[in-house]
């Protein structure tokens, strides 16, 4: 079970999946590659978080959506997922300055199964570390992320770990977060990458936390979020654009700002359902729009947010970041 469930805590109206991961959905994977070394100035705390859908989603694209709450942040990949609703690669997350390269990472692992490819749409999305790492010193590597993808796997690690090791919420440590919702017959999964607000927006539903934050400098910005959704349920490409609207709800009920500077964003596809390349018609199918069905999956889209985004606080540990800088974990109660 994910931190936030470990805890004896719980929230929503569904019940989670046997893991209470993103992984309850069948046939998905998620693998990091943390990378921690150094102190002082040269302190480097930072890495890379794989996720990787089933089978080979370059020959048969999933249907995707996404959702930009504010966008000051540098995603790639993103537009041919908002205007084609296809996702055609892993995802991979990282910190700002490490994306083009772990693009370079997806590209290099397609192109080593689809020689013939001669256009790939990597979907690469960051938050900032700089707080408690490094970032100017460009430490991930194309080797990093690929090795990240290589070591995925059904057990969502939560915590400091990969993309999360340098991640801050609330002004407690914070990192990956996961969380799972079951809606009938699908699953929904969340993974979440909070790295946003001041302690005075954290909405905790449990009492008050014990321990004080801690304001880390980072000038005004208030930080990013990243959430990814993946649910077995035949959706559409606009469905899952709403679904990871409905995942900016759940993020809200958290406490997370969406500042000026921030970049808050929101994907979500679907294993429900093929768009084999090339092919003209696809039948399946779909959810009706106006379902009790599909407002349950809404529904569970918030849930597995808003739970992953705790699960991500108390999950995380200690740390020791550049400069000195140590930032206290969330207690459960």
């Amino acid at each position: 079970m994910n931190a936030f469930r470990s805890a004896g805590l719980s929230l929503g109206r569904f019940p989670p999946g046997a893991r209470g991961m993103m992984t309850d959905v069948p046939g998905v994977l998620v693998g990091h590659r943390t990378i921690v070394h150094g102190e002082g100035t040269a302190a480097i705390r930072t890495g890379a978080t794989a996720l990787v859908p089933p089978g080979d989603p370059y020959a048969e694209p999933l249907p995707a959506g996404a959702f930009v709450l504010h966008g000051h942040g540098k995603a790639m990949g993103l537009w041919q997922v908002l205007h084609l609703g296809e996702l055609e690669t892993p995802l991979l997350l990282t910190n700002t300055l490490a994306v083009p390269r772990c693009a370079d990472a997806l590209l290099t692992w397609t192109l080593a199964r689809h020689p013939e490819a001669r256009s790939v749409n990597p979907v690469v999305l960051e938050c900032n570390d700089g707080a408690l790492s490094a970032i100017e010193t460009r430490p991930v590597t194309e080797d990093d992320a690929l090795a990240a993808l290589q070591a995925a796997s059904d057990e969502v690690v939560e915590g400091c770990v990969g993309a999360g090791t340098g991640m801050i919420a609330f002004g407690f440590k914070s990192g990956i977060g996961t969380a799972s919702r079951i809606v009938g017959p699908f699953a929904v999964g969340a993974l979440a990458l909070p790295n946003m607000g001041r302690r005075e927006d954290l909405r905790w539903p449990h009492g008050p936390p014990q321990v004080g934050a801690v304001e880390i400098p980072r000038g005004e910005r208030e930080g990013s979020l990243v959430v990814v959704l993946v649910t077995d349920a035949p959706l559409l490409p606009e469905q899952l654009a709403r679904l990871a609207r409905r995942a900016a709800l759940g993020a809200a009920r958290t406490g997370a700002p969406a500042a000026a500077e921030s970049g808050d964003f929101f994907i979500a596809f679907s294993t429900g359902w093929r768009i084999p390349r090339g092919m003209d018609r696809v039948q399946v199918e779909f959810i009706a729009d106006r379902s009790p069905t599909m407002g349950n999956l809404y529904r569970a889209a918030a849930e597995a947010t808003e739970e992953a985004i705790y699960s991500a606080l108390l999950a995380a540990t200690p740390l020791v970041g550049r400069d000195g800088r140590v930032v206290p974990p969330l207690p459960p109660r």
